[in-house]
């Protein structure tokens, strides 16, 4: 039985230019922004524990083409907890001799300290939060251009940290069963015009990951999301097949229980009408039910994510029916 898993990963504040309060003040310098605290990044972490596979298995695939999961949102300072950030800031990029970076900070302590960082007031300071691990990846696009700003209470900005947006980080957690159909005849050996029945049981029932985030402020926000099989299409891999592909849907999904199937008297099984001038790459694809809850355990039901998809291929040989004439 797989066990659990807890993962940590990495996320960078950036630094860069304030609300109105800094509105007057110069663009702060070009720095390459990472985990582990230049003058210009802040790091937290969030916790993600997989279930069931574990951190085994293949990337879930959403098949939601227009489903990019966050790789930034905005967490909640208090003026403290803002202050002792921009003077740990000012401190690091002195000892690293970043100068134009130290001049930055410096500038904005000056500001600061003439608002005292709004000590006393109502309201939280908001932070830029990205992901650390993509923060340099390619195409890894944030929507928002302010790093950070004071709001007064019951005002969030758009993207504050809630558990929905921990849950889509945790979907890219998510690691899917890969395996392949068993066939009948077996792969090596199918035959033309002989139709391939094909069976297949989920080693597990459900795949999780749990995201848990501790804010500044003191704040737990946690989220879970889970994966379930639900339906498997199998393509012939090749146009010498009737069908060419066969949809399924998984018995016991939707029970909790491991899905599985057989098509030995399903309507629909592929026949291969030719023989193969080598193999013929079948392949398997499942689909996955994906739900997210507010909560830091598995529940049997939430509210819908994109469905997610797993992919097998494997090589099929496929010969004539030999017959003997006397």
């Amino acid at each position: 039985m797989a066990g659990v898993l807890a993962a940590g990963v990495v996320l960078v504040l950036g630094g860069g230019i304030a609300s109105a309060d800094l509105g007057s003040d110069p663009k702060p310098p070009t720095t390459t922004t990472g985990a582990g605290g230049n003058g210009t990044s802040y790091t937290a972490r969030v916790t993600y524990t997989p279930r069931g596979i574990g951190t085994g298995g293949q990337p879930i695939t959403s098949t939601d083409g227009n489903f990019t999961p966050p790789v930034c949102w905005y967490s909640s300072f208090t003026p403290a907890q803002f202050k002792a950030e921009i003077d740990r800031r000012y401190l690091v990029a002195g000892h690293s001799g970043a100068g134009t970076v130290y001049d930055y900070y410096n500038q904005v302590q000056s500001r600061m300290n003439q608002i005292r960082y709004h000590q006393g007031d109502e309201g939280s300071w908001w932070v830029l939060t990205w992901d650390a691990s993509l923060f340099n990846t390619p195409n890894a696009w944030c929507p928002y251009t302010t790093d950070w700003y004071w709001s007064p209470p019951g005002n969030p900005p758009k993207g504050a940290i809630t558990p929905k947006i921990l849950a889509e980080a945790a979907y890219r957690q998510l690691r899917l069963v890969s395996q392949g159909v068993a066939l009948s005849p077996k792969a090596g050996n199918q035959k033309v015009n002989l139709p391939t029945y094909v069976s297949y049981t989920a080693p597990a029932a459900q795949e999780s990951v749990t995201a848990r985030l501790t804010e500044p402020d003191g704040t737990v926000v946690a989220a879970t999301v889970v994966a379930q099989p639900d339906g498997l299409h199998v393509d012939a891999g090749t146009s010498y097949a009737d069908p060419q592909s066969c949809d399924y849907r998984l018995s016991g999904a939707g029970s909790g229980a491991a899905a599985s199937f057989d098509s030995a008297h399903a309507d629909c099984n592929i026949t291969y009408r030719r023989a193969s001038a080598g193999t013929y790459p079948l392949g398997a694809r499942m689909t996955w039910r994906v739900w997210w809850t507010a909560t830091a355990t598995p529940q049997p039901n939430g509210a819908a994510l994109p469905d997610g998809l797993s992919r097998y291929q494997q090589d099929v040989t496929v010969q004539e029916i030999q017959t003997v004439n006397r």
